[in-house]
Parts: C-alpha cells; sequence; structure tokens
C-alpha cells in the first residue's frame, strides 16, 4: 500500500513537473516572439527609412545631372 502511494504521488510530481516545464517553456517562446516582433518592426522602419534616403538622393542626382546638360 505504501508502495502504492509513494508511486501515485511520484507520478503526481512527474506530472506536476511537467506541466510546469511546459508553462516555462511557453513563457520563453512567447519571450521570443516579442522579441522577434520588436526586432521585425525594427527592421521595417530602417527599410524604410532607406528607401525615403534612397529617393531623395536619386532625385538630387537627377536634378544635378539636368543641370549639367
Amino acid at each position: 500500500m505504501v508502495g502504492k502511494v509513494g508511486a501515485v504521488a511520484g507520478a503526481a510530481a512527474a506530472v506536476g513537473t511537467d506541466i510546469a516545464a511546459k508553462g516555462a517553456g511557453e513563457l520563453a517562446f512567447q519571450a521570443q516572439i516579442a522579441q522577434l516582433t520588436a526586432v521585425s518592426l525594427e527592421a521595417t522602419q530602417r527599410s524604410v527609412t532607406m528607401r525615403t534616403v534612397t529617393t531623395e538622393l536619386g532625385s538630387i542626382k537627377k536634378v544635378a545631372d539636368e543641370r549639367v546638360q
């Protein structure tokens, strides 16, 4: 009887540990997703800035080329 109680308690502890590990894994996953979202947003902002600068420089070059002709 004591062996069965110990086995049940051990199984319950294992299940509790498994649930805690899954919870910790879920939190880690959510943190990674949040970090990925932040990095993606930053990359998008840089891309927009680069396109804006490239367009402005292209316009300046075009005006300068027209003045030379």
